[in-house]
């Protein structure tokens, strides 16, 4: 017999919606499947497919609470945030999924930059917002063990367009290029990144 321990915080899938297509469904789907048995226990099968109603001019930011079912799914208009400065921050945060409830990661956010890099025992993970990564002697390279493996992440490792490895802070003076993604930017190379210490 076995027992499931059920998470208290529900979790959030954030899909993009353009005019009323939404976008590489298939792997927030497998997230979401995960997510619900892992978490919560769940056995039946809840198809976002058929819940999802995105408006059919604009570009949207869908987001999807849910824990064993679908709480609440909200369409909001997606206004791209301009990232340039990031910080470094050493902490050991547990964000394997995606929970609704942020305050672990919001806690270390900093005035004077855009967002934080976190990093764990040295080793780089993602932003408070996306997986991220560096251009290294030609190949685009991501965390191997990020805060959260991202939708975007997961849809360009699988291509073969990136490529997992164990990355440092001295990685970061290595690299030619930096990007970050999640899926509502793709992936996005950032012009002028300044990070701090």
């Amino acid at each position: 017999m076995s027992c499931v321990i059920k998470s208290i915080s529900p979790c959030f899938e954030t899909l993009k919606a353009v005019d009323g297509a939404l976008f590489h469904l298939a792997f927030h789907q497998a997230r979401f499947d995960k997510t619900r048995q892992e978490l919560y226990g769940a056995t039946h099968k809840i198809t976002l497919a058929e819940h999802l109603n995105p408006p059919k001019e604009g570009t949207f930011r869908v987001r999807v609470d849910y824990a064993e079912a679908i709480q609440k799914i909200e369409y909001i208009p997606y206004n791209e945030r301009h990232i340039h400065t990031f910080t470094l921050v050493e902490a050991k945060i547990d964000y394997a999924y995606k929970y609704g409830n942020r305050e672990v990661l919001n806690a270390h956010l900093h005035e004077e930059s855009d967002d934080v890099i976190f990093t764990c025992n040295g080793k780089l993970q993602d932003t408070s917002i996306a997986n991220i990564a560096l251009l290294i002697d030609g190949e685009w390279k991501t965390p191997l063990h990020p805060l959260l493996k991202g939708t975007t992440r997961e849809r360009l490792l699988a291509s073969g367009a990136l490529k997992a490895e164990s990355l440092e802070r001295k990685s970061l003076q290595k690299a030619e290029k930096f990007a970050i993604m999640n899926a509502l930017i793709g992936f996005k190379i950032i012009k002028n990144v300044c990070i701090k210490d």
